[in-house]
């Protein structure tokens, strides 16, 4: 990472997969997620709609749904505007995830995607499992 960049967060392995917490933040209420994965080939964030529910994330009719593709399979999602997404202290405001069943066949409270990591310039050690932002 460089001499510019500054440390945020360690990333935990799990079968060989990088794993983080994230927290979520919807019209004031606060959700702490552990088991988030990492996932730069995925273009988009989503997280598991079983755990949203608790903090009042729900759909209504105006959310745009879609069908998203990836390892798993196919699954319909629905969009949500998140008031923060926050990995350690790197916040992306007013950010649109996907919301859906998740259900891929391991145990993961969602995915982080490229968009995210875009948004906040997101760099990743992967010698030192670290996350941090810099140039």
């Amino acid at each position: 990472m460089g001499g510019n960049s500054k440390f945020m967060m360690e990333i935990f392995v799990r079968d060989g997969l990088p794993f983080v917490f994230a927290t979520i933040i919807f019209r004031g209420n606060s959700l702490t997620l552990e088991n988030v994965l990492l996932d730069t080939g995925s273009a988009g964030t989503i997280f598991k709609v079983d755990l949203l529910i608790d903090i009042g994330v729900q759909p209504e009719p105006y959310d745009m749904t879609k069908t998203v593709y990836g390892v798993g399979g196919k699954e319909f999602v629905y969009t949500k505007t998140m008031d923060k997404v926050m990995i350690g202290s790197m916040v992306s405001d007013n950010f649109q995830v996907e919301v859906g069943k998740m259900d891929y066949g391991i145990d993961i409270d969602g995915i982080i995607g490229f968009n995210f990591m875009q948004s906040v310039g997101m760099t990743i050690d992967t010698k030192k499992l670290r996350l941090g932002l810099g140039q």
